[in-house]
């Protein structure tokens, strides 16, 4: 009796092993700043993990718009509020400086101080209390001489 108990089990138990479905997960695939459109776009994929590796299945386009206050999603748009648009110009503004100082930096060589730490691991620094920014003009040009 005690067998066929436990075979019962055994069979239970990989019956509904085998009706589990995989996890749906997603990951951020892709981000880009168009600077033409003024408008943050990025890509997510969603999909599976299969033996520790995920497998994507579908992916999918965000679209946020500083500019016009808004972010969409498959075909929808909903509004941002003033504050949310002004930060995000600020972020995108830093990173857009960051890439032109980035450049110069290429272009001008390797640093001859050995006190600069190779690549590798960085840790996060803390982020300091958000503050409310005034927004940044649409369209900011700047010359950068290389």
């Amino acid at each position: 009796m005690k067998s066929a108990v436990a075979l019962f089990v055994l069979f239970a138990a990989l019956g509904c092993a085998q009706d589990e479905k995989p996890q749906v997960v997603k990951r951020l695939s892709a981000v880009t700043w168009n600077l033409e459109t003024h408008k943050l776009e990025w890509t997510v994929e969603k999909g599976t993990v299969v033996d520790g590796e995920f497998v994507p299945d579908d992916k999918v386009k965000y679209e946020v718009s500083p500019d016009e206050s808004f972010m969409a999603f498959a075909g929808e748009k909903r509004a941002l509020g003033e504050d949310e648009a002004a930060s995000l110009h600020q972020l995108l503004n830093v990173l857009s400086v960051y890439c032109v100082e980035s450049v110069v930096w290429w272009e001008h060589g390797q640093p001859d101080s050995p006190a600069q730490p190779a690549p590798g691991i960085v840790t996060k620094p803390d982020q300091p209390a958000p503050t409310k920014v005034a927004p940044a003009p649409s369209q900011k040009v700047v010359k950068v001489e290389l």
